[in-house]
């Protein structure tokens, strides 16, 4: 007689809330000033030219991380904490490697642009290749600390990303040293990124009692079966997102000299800040978000939301001040060459507080109104850079770095205003119904 199988490992459990895990803050706060902090040193070992190129390398990774999936990644990290929550751990994990699946996909398609010798953002073809897998890399890896998280353990999700932001870091800034050369840079962060998301993959499936190839294959027999017309909508969400974060960077890529460009890349970096701040905060508001909506309903997320939305814009004002001259005089201290960079320093902080402080938009993801989320941004984005342009070539003039910095300035107020007052009203009409 066949011995009988082992028995299958326990998923593993949603941590509870514990005081011991805000020591993820720590943690994660390390790794994305580290990430950070790369693009910083990469300001000071590439020439101003080179470190173009290197931003808008990362412009095109950016960008192909907004395509979410195909908005699977959305539904993921909407749908995976609530499923957890219910023990559906297995289906969760099917959907996560369905994720993966779909980014790699997109990744293909993608790079039959350069192999036809066509380039963009003003990369060449081959350069333009390396950033579509740079943004593969982030978003494979995204995907895969995605289970971390939404399993309520911020503390094993911020070591994730800790040890990504420590290797990478150093080998990029290896690359750069030795070689000045910014697509090679890109290139080591991609490779490393992709083995340490197949790493992830592997440990986590491990984890659940499962293999990481028998996930893939479920993954890929039960494609047809996701949601896909929830996806879709998450995807023109995440598109109009994309649109609306980095429209000054691709106008800007477009219509300004390779150094100019490199000058207002350095001045985004608070931006990209701002973003990866909120970010690291939201991976463990959103999941705590969605439990609360799945256990309690709308009217206390709401509440939840609307307090941290409000905390963090008062505290970015206070800020603004004291962090603006601290920057003005480290910039002329170890920066000099981007100097021109200070004149649109205002803007772009104004722009980093509201990108920072928005969680109204994650309230209204999770309540279901995905709908709103994505004709907020096509009619409020899409006008706000209508009339930009408009007035743009109505003026004549050649376009300056405050130019696009207003614009910047401007899609921030926009989006932060029409997400709040969407939010407040949804939660309005809920609590009259």
């Amino acid at each position: 007689m066949a011995p009988a199988s082992a028995p299958a490992r326990p998923a593993r459990p949603i941590a509870p809330w514990r005081a011991a895990q805000l020591w993820y803050l720590p943690l994660l706060g390390t790794a994305m000033a580290l990430m950070m902090a790369r693009i910083l040193v990469m300001a000071r070992l590439l020439d101003v030219a080179a470190f173009g190129i290197y931003s808008a390398g990362l412009l095109v990774s950016t960008t192909f991380c907004m395509l979410a999936c195909l908005g699977l990644q959305s539904l993921l990290q909407r749908d995976m904490p609530v499923m957890a929550a219910r023990g559906r751990v297995r289906r969760a994990l099917v959907l996560l490697f369905q994720s993966a699946l779909v980014a790699c996909l997109c990744a293909v398609v993608l790079l039959l642009i350069p192999a036809l010798g066509v380039g963009a953002a003003g990369l060449s073809a081959p350069v333009f290749a390396i950033a579509i897998v740079h943004g593969l890399s982030q978003q494979v890896f995204l995907v895969a600390t995605t289970e971390s998280r939404s399993l309520g353990q911020p503390v094993r999700y911020s070591l994730q990303n800790l040890g990504r932001a420590v290797s990478v870091t150093a080998l990029s800034a290896a690359a750069a040293s030795l070689s000045g050369s910014a697509p090679l840079a890109l290139g080591v962060e991609a490779a490393m990124s992709l083995a340490l998301s197949a790493a992830t993959l592997s440990r986590m499936a491990a984890a659940h009692g499962a293999r990481a190839p028998t996930l893939l294959a479920a993954a890929w027999r039960t494609i047809r079966r996701a949601r896909w017309n929830t996806a879709l909508i998450f995807l023109g969400i995440s598109l109009a997102a994309s649109a609306v974060l980095t429209a000054d960077r691709w106008f800007a890529a477009a219509l300004l000299p390779a150094r100019e460009f490199a000058q207002y890349a350095f001045a985004g970096v608070l931006v990209l800040i701002a973003q990866s701040t909120q970010a690291m905060l939201n991976a463990s508001i959103y999941p705590a978000l969605a439990r609360r909506y799945a256990l309690q309903g709308a009217a206390p997320t709401y509440a939840l939301s609307a307090r941290v939305s409000l905390s963090l814009l008062g505290a970015a004002v206070l800020l603004a001040v004291p962090a603006g001259l601290a920057l003005s005089a480290a910039v002329q201290r170890w920066y000099p060459a981007y100097e021109p960079a200070l004149a649109i320093l205002w803007p772009v902080l104004a722009a980093g507080a509201l990108r920072l402080s928005d969680f109204w938009s994650s309230f209204l993801t999770i309540c279901g109104h995905e709908r709103k989320m994505l004709w907020l941004q096509l009619l409020v984005g899409g006008g706000l850079c209508a009339v930009w342009a408009a007035a743009l070539a109505m003026r004549g003039a050649a376009a300056t770095l405050a130019d696009f910095a207003w614009l910047a300035l401007l899609l921030s107020i926009g989006m932060h205003g029409g997400a709040a007052l969407a939010a407040t009203r949804a939660q309005r009409k809920g609590a009259v119904a």
